[in-house]
């Protein structure tokens, strides 16, 4: 009778252990400002697609996430340091970014997206990269736009004047500091959404290496396999399509 009293005392503490076993919690870097991708709601907290995405793939990793909103700009060299193992941001998964960091997988890839228009208030009547002699175009630090915008600059005579988001960019063109934005095609639609005063030009020029959306990591992070996996799971089972037709249509 002891031995069996022993037995299921030993069982019951493995069970209470089992239930108190903790998830890992990720620090997950983005970049909020960038509709409808990552955005601050009125009640100061985080939403968007990027957001939600994270949050259904930690809930199938099987780990915490804390998130901290900091500049795009440093997100790269955040990860590359070490300092912090994963972010999500619509960051472009370019050949020079992924010397840096590992990347996951495309979550996202619009052909629609890929596209890259000039912001402006309608005024200003731009029609296409000669109108741009002489004029600031503004740009998101850090991003493909930025070097867009920075290898075409001397060829039309333009200057860029980058931002840490491209809400600053916004409010300058309103208040005449900055005559055009950059960004991406998703991006622009949100910006005119809110500000009817603005129109959209398609950029003809474009990067070869626009390829969609991709999580980044830490080099040869444990966690690029697992959000692999993940995004599979959330692909077959219907939860990104919905994700994409919520944010994006």
């Amino acid at each position: 009778m002891k031995k069996l009293v022993v037995v299921i005392a030993v069982l019951f503490v493995a069970v209470l252990s089992g239930c108190s076993e903790k998830k890992d919690t990720l620090v997950v870097l983005t970049s909020s400002g960038y509709e409808p991708y990552e955005m601050v709601d009125t009640n100061g907290e985080l939403t968007g697609f990027d957001i939600e995405l994270m949050e259904a793939l930690a809930e199938e990793v099987g780990v915490d996430i804390e998130w901290k909103d900091v500049d795009f700009n440093g997100i790269i060299g955040s990860l590359q340091s070490g300092q912090y193992e994963v972010a999500i941001a619509g960051i472009t998964p370019t050949e020079d970014r992924a010397l840096s960091v590992d990347f996951s997988n495309v979550y996202y890839n619009s052909e629609s997206g890929l596209e890259n228009y000039f912001l402006f208030e309608s005024e200003d009547a731009i029609s296409g990269l000669a109108d741009l002699e002489g004029l600031v175009v503004g740009v998101q630090l850090g991003t493909i736009q930025e070097e867009l915008a920075t290898s075409l600059a001397e060829e039309y005579n333009f200057t860029v004047e980058a931002r840490n988001n491209h809400t600053q960019v916004v409010e300058e063109i309103k208040n005449g500091t900055i005559d055009v934005l950059v960004v991406e095609s998703i991006v622009a639609d949100s910006v005119i959404e809110a500000n009817d005063t603005f129109s959209k030009v398609v950029v003809d020029s474009s990067l070869d290496s626009l390829t969609g959306n991709a999580i980044a990591f830490t080099k040869d992070s444990e966690y690029v396999e697992k959000f692999n996996e993940a995004l599979i799971v959330l692909s077959e089972n219907g939860t990104l399509d919905a994700l994409i037709e919520k944010w994006f249509n």
